[in-house]
């Protein structure tokens, strides 16, 4: 391995050590996007450097001592800027137990998000943001209700989870269910704080978990979205007993051919990007950045240019390779960084960002001291800031007018629901 993979490995286990340690103790959002991303550009990279899956498109398009030189110092300068932000956050624990004084408000926001998640195949298209922000309401009512005095409201919960789990199996898109659960244990954690063990015991089953629905879900989602005719939850089961029943053999049938650690590994199309700016298309000098910018502060109809999620436009441009239309695909912030400002300046960039994330996390801090009930919006504004895959328009768009749906909220149901926030 090469000097920078260390150092990032390094950087990786430091970040998940804080990760751990702040569970129980705090809301760890941000670290918990710091490893994501650290096991997605760093940890997957290395991965695959030592043993090469030989896919004809998934692979490392440069020398490691290329990519690690650039990710793992701008994976370092944004996980090291955060941290010391956030340090100061740690000295306030939250007193998440108020929250049992909202339960009727949580009922509200958790029957809120129902309806329009009922609703939303009948309203409007154009308002398919909003209906999304709206219709995942419902978590952060049963995170609120979680910490209820009423057990039948409680149990609302744990019904959210299952819900979670049962869509994700009827749709076979698994992504939301993975982070969604993720969050409710952060809040778990605050009100049982469970020990270092049982937390480390807990990531190691929520591991197995993944890796055995990563070693199914291809064979599940090739049925599924083939019209299978018939019932998806137990086909889901039983692939899931197969892949711990069957031989070696039989198991790799599940699969498509592709290496678990290909899904893991972010950084083939980080290197795609490395490999073919400035060789096949010049810098882009902020541009991508700047359009992120106007689109995350001006609605479609003001900004008909505005860039679709997806990322079909952007990967082609930057790997310089072609995806489907019925594809998403992600260069990620990392990524994006060095096609747009190069070597030292994507470093750079890293550092700014992180900077920007940790004065957005010390404002919304500064709010949950003001009314904890904010803290139950948290996951919702960070659902796909998290995500280390995602890039900048998609990022900057959902934590920007995440955060102005729930602001106009919580101001309507204070003036016009006279709702009593403020204990």
């Amino acid at each position: 391995m090469e000097t920078w993979s260390y150092i990032g490995v390094g950087m990786v286990a430091f970040v998940a050590y804080c990760f751990v340690k702040r569970l129980g103790k705090g809301l760890p959002v941000l670290e918990l996007m710091l490893l994501i991303a650290g096991l997605q550009w760093i940890i997957g990279p290395i991965i695959e450097y030592v043993s090469p899956s030989a896919h004809w498109k998934y692979y490392m398009y440069v020398e490691e001592s290329e990519y690690m030189s650039f990710v793992a110092p701008a994976y370092a300068m944004f996980s090291i800027i955060i941290l010391l932000i956030i340090r100061k956050t740690k000295r306030f624990h939250f007193n998440v137990e108020v929250l049992r004084e909202y339960s009727g408000y949580g009922l509200i926001i958790f029957l809120i998000g129902v309806a329009f998640d009922v609703f939303s195949g009948v309203l409007p298209r154009s308002l398919g943001f909003l209906i999304f922000i709206l219709s995942n309401f419902k978590y952060v009512g049963a995170i609120i209700l979680f910490y209820s005095e009423n057990k039948k409201l409680k149990r609302i919960f744990f019904i959210a989870i299952l819900y979670l789990l049962i869509n994700s199996i009827l749709k076979a898109l698994f992504h939301d269910f993975i982070l969604w659960t993720v969050f409710f244990y952060m809040f778990w954690t605050l009100k049982y704080k469970p020990t270092i063990p049982r937390i480390l015991l807990t990531f190691v089953l929520g591991a197995l978990f993944a890796l055995t629905l990563q070693t199914i879900k291809s064979a599940y989602r090739m049925q599924v979205w083939n019209n299978y005719s018939g019932n998806k939850l137990e086909l889901f089961v039983n692939l899931m007993m197969d892949s711990f029943l069957v031989d070696e053999t039989t198991s790799a049938e599940l699969d498509d051919g592709i290496d678990s650690n290909v899904r893991l590994n972010q950084g083939w199309i980080i290197s795609a990007v490395l490999d073919n700016i400035p060789n096949n298309q010049d810098y882009l000098n902020g541009i991508t950045v700047k359009d992120a910018v106007f689109a995350s502060i001006l609605p479609r109809f003001l900004n008909p240019n505005k860039a679709k999620a997806g990322g079909q436009e952007n990967f082609a441009l930057f790997t310089g390779l072609s995806i489907t239309n019925d594809v998403s695909m992600g260069i990620s912030i990392v990524g994006e960084a060095y096609g747009n400002f190069a070597h030292t300046g994507g470093i750079l960039f890293m550092g700014f960002w992180g900077l920007f994330l940790g004065r957005v996390w010390l404002f919304l801090y500064a709010k949950i001291k003001q009314n904890i009930i904010f803290i139950a919006f948290i996951p919702l504004i960070f659902l796909q800031v998290i995500k280390a895959e995602t890039e900048l328009v998609v990022v900057l768009n959902h934590l920007i007018k995440s955060m102005i749906v729930v602001f106009l909220f919580i101001w309507f149901a204070k003036k016009y629901l006279k709702w009593h926030l403020d204990k």
